[in-house]
């Protein structure tokens, strides 16, 4: 029988656990969860996951589990490593959710303000009140869009705006971004249902550069890149973060072998400050350590190392459910599942906080089959289950 790529690569890691837990016991390298590796296996064995870290851990900051397997590069057989860069698409949201809720312990914001307060040409927005192929009738909000609606997909707004659609995701300010939502009009009037999308993300990210006087990025960088010490978090990464950026791949059309993909939502390259500007929902690339440490500030209710980020109050609302009378389970910028908060990404990457045990999950991928979400969650559950047993 002909063994896969990965048959052979799970037998070394096999045995590579071994000799990690062995070096763990006497304090050092965390051990392979042998749970995962073998839960992952076949996303491997069919081509649908290439390289994935998966990193069990705790408020702490002790790492109780880290399965690196497969590959970054494929095609140069190089493995995937903690060093490798990541685009985490989606997980940028988490972000903006918790940016205005720093000004807003700040008091100089409110999750009920209307966003015409701060952007007041937005006073201009319609709402579709009927829609088919010979009309759109709009009708006047019959109540405003406030910073809550934005952050929960509950604005009615589109997912991109017209603007976006047209120049791409990155190639236009934040301030551009907000002013052009009023050309496409409100698909539903807000807070009547929840749809998942970038463009409340971006808008409120240009609230926060209203309301701090900073730039987004700026605004990112003093308040949460360095003083949590995460070095490599950007929207611009370097040539040589590019360089160690990790392959995105999937099956290739035979089913036999991988497919290499690329980061084609951003524009390139990557590093041009000029030309390109914060897609805040979905432009920073990022590395395992940055997100971990990231990680372990929700993870200790909003503070690390004797500094306080988040108020215990602005960590409460990130952690419930915020999309009214829709009972979608999201918050402002956070996923919540299975008592877990956090968030994906579109190739697969995922942070996953649990609240109440301390546990911390990193789910470190580029995958384009479209199979990410389902070994997101097998790695989800198993790794709940290994924590449990600890």
């Amino acid at each position: 029988m002909k063994k896969t790529p990965f048959a052979m690569l799970f037998l070394s890691l096999l045995t590579a656990w071994v000799c990690a837990s062995a070096a763990f016991a006497a304090g050092s390298e965390p051990p392979a969860s042998p749970e995962v590796t073998a839960a992952l296996k076949p996303y491997f064995d069919s081509y649908k996951l290439a390289g994935v870290i998966g990193i069990i851990g705790d408020k702490s900051g002790k790492i109780h589990y880290k399965n690196l397997l497969g590959y970054a590069d494929v095609e140069a057989k190089k493995p995937i490593t903690e060093d490798n860069v990541f685009w985490v698409a989606s997980m940028s949201k988490m972000f903006v959710g918790a940016s205005i809720m720093m000004l807003v312990d700040e008091r100089k914001v409110s999750l009920d303000d209307p966003v015409t307060n701060f952007i007041p040409a937005l006073a201009k927005w319609m709402a579709v009140a009927e829609k088919d192929q010979d009309h759109v009738l709009l009708k006047p909000l019959v109540r405003p869009v406030t910073i809550r609606h934005l952050l929960s997909h509950t604005s009615g707004l589109a997912g991109m705006s017209e603007l976006q659609q047209v120049t791409g995701a990155d190639s236009t300010p934040l301030k551009a971004r907000a002013l052009s939502s009023v050309t496409g009009p409100l698909q539903w009037q807000p807070g009547d249902k929840y749809a998942y999308g970038n463009q409340g993300m971006n808008i409120a990210a240009r609230v926060v550069e209203i309301v701090s006087g900073m730039r987004y990025e700026e605004f990112l960088q003093k308040r949460f890149f360095e003083p949590l010490g995460m070095t490599e978090t950007t929207f611009w990464p370097d040539e040589a973060q590019i360089a160690r950026l990790a392959g995105a791949y999937g099956p290739n059309k035979q089913k036999d072998g991988y497919s290499k993909g690329q980061v084609s939502f951003l524009t390139k390259p990557f590093s041009d400050r000029v030309h390109r500007f914060p897609e805040a929902a979905g432009g920073l690339f990022s590395t395992t350590h940055d997100i971990f440490r990231y990680g372990l500030m929700l993870a200790n209710d909003g503070a690390l190392e004797g500094k306080q980020y988040l108020s215990h109050a602005a960590m409460d609302e990130l952690r419930k459910p915020q999309t009214g009378a829709t009972g979608v389970n999201y918050s402002l910028g956070y996923h919540l599942r299975n008592g877990m908060f956090g968030h994906d990404g579109a190739y697969g990457t995922d942070l996953s906080v649990n609240p109440t045990n301390g546990l911390v999950t990193l789910f470190m991928v580029q995958c384009t089959s479209g199979d990410q979400w389902a070994a997101r969650d097998l790695f989800l559950k198993t790794a709940t289950q290994v924590y449990r047993q600890e």
